[in-house]
């Protein structure tokens, strides 16, 4: 009976032992690699004016990546203003391009630009004015 159960302790063991080296294993996946350089975004101009029903305003957007690919988000535009990105064909940097319909609200705003590339985000802010056409 004391062997049973010595055997039954020892056995607990060994799979909380398996346990916790399955779960140590499962580290960094760049391990050994070096580290991966951070990414970095950032606008050419930082100060954007868009005017109520103008022509659309296109950004330089630079982003500095290892990957050729980046999903890039403007979170923060006030009703009426839209934002599309498009890359270039060789690396994620780009153009954003801001369009204010006819009733956008009017004022000065502080979008932030969020940049996913390379399993990293990078993000940045610039300065919307929406103005009325002249």
């Amino acid at each position: 009976m004391k062997m049973t159960r010595i055997l039954g302790v020892a056995r607990g063991t060994l799979v909380a032992c398996a346990a916790i080296t399955v779960c140590a294993c499962g580290g960094n996946a760049n391990a050994g690699m070096g580290a991966m350089n951070p990414i970095s975004v950032h606008l050419v101009t930082q100060t954007v004016t868009v005017v109520q029903g103008g022509p659309a305003v296109s950004v330089v957007i630079t982003i500095d990546s290892p990957s050729e690919t980046a999903v890039v988000q403007v979170g923060g535009l006030p009703a009426g203003v839209s934002v599309s990105y498009a890359a270039s064909d060789t690396n994620p940097s780009g153009l954003l391009t801001l369009t204010a319909n006819a009733t956008a609200i009017k004022g000065t705003f502080m979008p932030t630009v969020t940049v996913l590339s390379a399993g990293q985000t990078a993000m940045t802010t610039f300065t919307l004015n929406v103005v009325a056409m002249a």
